[in-house]
């Protein structure tokens, strides 16, 4: 918490996690509601994401070869805005093969969807095995 990278924007990094996880964990919550949001919502969302995503990891390189100490809070981070990337690219490919049963692209999302935890477990796994690995 005390390096450069922890304050990357001039400003502590657990400010922008604050604030993005708040944001999708109401987004989760209106999921659940039933909300259905714009696919140009969706398309904003992915972009967003996908910038946290290349964020995150730059963080988990720099915490694991360049700082050399791990923080459990960060590793759950890079797990979690993860696990919202598959969940935003579903949702975002979702409207675009709904209502239409014999169509493949549908089933596809369905697979997805269906191997997306063990996918999450094996990401998990390799990330956290690699940073401990890195460290030591």
């Amino acid at each position: 918490m005390l390096s450069d990278q922890a304050e990357v924007f001039g400003f502590p990094n657990s400010f922008l996690g604050i604030a993005a996880f708040s944001i999708f964990i109401a987004l989760g919550i209106a999921l659940i509601a039933g909300v259905d949001f714009p696919r140009w919502f969706w398309g904003t969302a992915l972009v967003g994401t996908v910038l946290a995503i290349v964020f995150s990891h730059w963080l988990a390189y720099q915490t694991t070869f360049v700082i050399g100490a791990l923080c459990p809070y960060c590793m759950v981070a890079w797990v979690g805005t993860f696990m919202i990337l598959s969940t935003v690219i579903q949702e975002f490919l979702r409207p675009k093969f709904e209502g239409d049963e014999e169509n493949e692209g549908s089933y596809a999302v369905e697979k997805i969807a269906m191997f997306m935890p063990v996918f999450h477990l094996l990401w998990a796994s390799l990330l956290i095995g690699s940073a401990f690995v890195g460290v030591n």
